[in-house]
């Protein structure tokens, strides 16, 4: 009798300890988990039991898939995320060319003064 009460007891606080979640993770029909890419994220799809809405774990906590999305739409628009990638260098050899003053200005007159002899030596040649 003593033993029976114990292996109830043990039981008892297993089933306690182990609080089912009101979510499951969404699988396929091959058994692996169904994940969707939001704003090149890769997340992880759980439902909720009894109900056909999808959600996701955001920071900690499930929220609504729908709601997820448009949340992180907003936040894109907000903030334009830098460009990945590309030539390193490229940004480099921004930082390190020489700072001139006027640089601008100077080339713009360069422009112009070739702009000027090319058509002086069009004129030149029509006649």
């Amino acid at each position: 009798m003593r033993l029976n009460q114990h292996i109830l007891f043990f039981f008892l606080s297993l089933k306690i300890g182990m609080a089912e979640s009101k979510y499951k993770i969404l699988k396929g029909k091959t058994g692996k988990t169904k994940k969707v890419v939001v704003e090149g994220v890769k997340k992880v799809l759980y439902k909720k039991t009894g109900s056909q809405k999808l959600y996701v774990m955001s920071k900690g906590r499930m929220m609504n898939l729908v709601k997820y999305k448009k949340m992180k739409a907003k936040k894109a628009k907000a903030s334009p995320k830098k460009k990945k990638g590309g030539n390193p260098l490229s940004s480099l050899a921004k930082v390190m060319q020489p700072i001139s003053s006027g640089g601008a200005k100077k080339a713009k007159k360069a422009k112009k003064a070739k702009k000027a002899k090319k058509a002086k030596k069009a004129k030149k040649v029509k006649k």
